[in-house]
């Protein structure tokens, strides 16, 4: 299992690896109720072919106004070729047809993908049009360095209302939106029942609801069966995760102070120090950078369970037939919060792209409820609009474990919202989360107090502030 709800990156890099042999995604694991999902985990094998008949252009869809004539723009991908080529292409082809004049040139990056936007952006030569991971909190990071394109303003209302409310206003930077929502994924709990009921002797029908059941039940299955507990926590948003899992407030009442050293926050860490001092976790997994070593650890049969979306029970099909046969999918637990998770990957635009127009055209074409539909039917995504799921192949029954949530997504993903604050001016995501990650290292590993851990963090982070 990952501490990590938030499936985006994790659950990216799954979306393409699943059909190539490629290597996982950068970002934390599916495990908490926050960030995106994961890193490197690998994806999913697609739940179907592409339709040989690509969807025919509509008229209807053009409903970004007062496009540039012969506009040229750049859109950059993350993770989702050459699994996903037949899509990608099909979609751009329609939108070309919906839009004439405009020209799309496509680009695919995998586990380099921020080093790369990093440098293009330095360079003056960022892609228009960018997939960026909303669980992640890469929209924030560069919304607040001024790269993208607000979209509040730009965009017309009845196409903003397209989008559940809730995932329209994730990541808001000064309280604007910069991201068109895109794919989301749904937090689960894949069970090797080998290991948590034959061995463990536990039922996979009462797996814990909640984050605070965690640590009796990983006591339970070292004793029993001497397996470790696969659990990674969201290194790279650690605030989030505080947030989503324990409910803490990381600012003050005001807004302008941190003030993640509060009682629940203590109580947060607490759990993951008790469980390193009774040895009931794998260290080493616990605060990887990337989910891949958690998932392959999984995948071989050596973990009771895992938390990433239903999705990646391809991949453990493909790597270990045996253990798909003893898998159970059960709901991730949800934590004191009450909600169920940020989102995962979004569209942005670039600020300073010499064809908003047209670029918010493909980022929105992208996004629309036919084209997340036509993905939805390829592999195991949801959709970020309501009127997607009026489609009935989200009322089906599903036939396969891995789409056992599909029934279930659209009330799931309806009560996505981003309930952490924008942090104070001064203060980057980035900064802040490295603090917080070194004070957690302290606490788990070098015997500090997580109350001195937490507090000198905030410190450290208040110093920040402008």
């Amino acid at each position: 299992m990952k501490i990590d709800r938030f499936p985006a990156l994790g659950f990216a890099a799954m979306l393409a690896i699943s059909a190539c042999t490629g290597t996982a995604s950068p970002s934390p694991a599916a495990t908490s109720p926050s960030p995106a999902a994961a890193s490197s985990a690998t994806s999913p094998s697609p739940a179907a072919s592409p339709s040989a008949t690509p969807l025919a252009a509509d008229p209807a869809e053009a409903v970004i106004k007062n496009i540039e004539p012969n506009a040229q723009i750049t859109f950059w991908t993350y993770y989702l070729s050459p699994t996903f080529d037949s899509y990608i292409k099909e979609t751009i082809a329609r939108f070309e047809a919906t839009y004439p004049g405009v020209n799309v040139t496509w680009q695919d990056h995998q586990g380099t993908f921020q080093q790369d936007l990093n440098a293009a952006f330095a360079a003056k030569k960022a892609p228009d049009v960018i997939n960026l991971s909303v669980g992640e909190g890469w929209v924030s990071d560069y919304a607040s360095k001024g790269l993208l394109l607000a979209l509040d303003d730009k965009v017309p209302q009845d196409v903003q209302s397209i989008y559940f409310p809730g995932l329209w206003k994730e990541q808001l930077v000064g309280g604007k939106n910069f991201q068109f929502p895109w794919y989301q994924s749904i937090a689960t709990e894949l069970v090797n029942k080998r290991i948590y009921e034959q061995g463990a002797g536990l039922s996979v029908a009462t797996f814990p609801k909640t984050f605070d059941e965690l640590p009796t039940v990983c006591k339970t299955i070292l004793d029993k069966t001497s397996t470790l507990c696969d659990i990674r926590l969201s290194v790279n948003d650690l605030l989030a995760q505080m947030t989503y899992e324990e409910g803490v407030k990381i600012l003050s009442a005001d807004g302008k102070k941190f003030a993640f050293d509060s009682p629940e926050a203590v109580n947060w860490l607490n759990r993951y120090v008790g469980m390193v001092k009774q040895g009931t976790v794998d260290k080493d997994i616990l605060i990887a950078n990337e989910d891949r070593t958690g998932l392959l650890l999984f995948s071989a049969g050596q973990a009771a369970f895992w938390q990433t979306a239903p999705n990646l029970v391809r991949e453990v099909k493909k790597n270990n037939a045996t253990l798909y046969g003893d898998l159970a999918v059960v709901p991730a637990p949800v934590g004191k919060s009450g909600v169920d998770g940020k989102g995962s990957m979004g569209i942005s635009v670039k600020a300073d792209t010499t064809f908003p127009n047209a670029s918010i055209a493909l980022a929105q074409f992208f996004t629309n409820p036919r084209s997340m539909v036509a993905f939805a039917k390829i592999v195991s995504i949801y959709p970020s609009s309501p009127k997607a799921y009026d489609d009935p192949f989200f009322s089906s029954t599903p036939a396969a474990v891995e789409d056992s949530a599909r029934p279930l997504a659209k009330d799931i993903v309806s009560k996505y919202q981003d309930i952490v604050p924008t942090l104070p001016i001064g203060a980057t995501k980035a900064d802040v989360n490295n603090i917080v990650l070194k004070a957690v290292q302290s606490a788990l590993f070098n015997n500090v107090d997580p109350q001195k851990a937490l507090t000198d963090a905030v410190a450290q982070a208040n110093a920040l502030i402008k």
